[in-house]
């Protein structure tokens, strides 16, 4: 018997309903931060607090979005990806132009649970 083992879905983070507040509001999202999310530059962090009207707000949104790696309770490593709602993508999955979306992919492969670039 076979056992088949779960992989992590997305994650609908913020709602696109968020509009420019959505790097803002993920910023002040997590409890507890610094245990939670890794690769993410202080500075980074302080900007999006300050909201849309700092200059170097999307910018500092892109950076996260590039390099920030969020872990949760279960040790699952996540990406940020937005494209109107903000997701968090297991790693490991794939975009796929035909679902306009990201999917495992169809080969079970050993990669470690890390976050790289998606």
């Amino acid at each position: 018997m076979t056992t088949q083992i779960s992989k992590p879905e997305p994650i609908l983070w913020l709602n696109e309903s968020r509009g420019i507040h959505i790097p803002r509001d993920f910023a002040n999202s997590f409890i507890n931060r610094e245990r939670d999310v890794s690769g993410v530059d202080a500075d980074d962090w302080k900007i999006l607090e300050t909201g849309p009207n700092h200059e170097w707000y999307w910018e500092a949104w892109d950076n996260i979005c590039d390099n920030a790696c969020v872990t949760d309770e279960n040790g699952i490593k996540y990406s940020v990806y937005q494209n109107g709602d903000c997701w968090l993508i297991p790693h490991g999955m794939e975009w796929s132009d035909r679902d306009e979306f990201f999917l495992w992919p169809e080969e079970n492969s050993d990669e470690e649970n890390s976050c790289e670039e998606i």
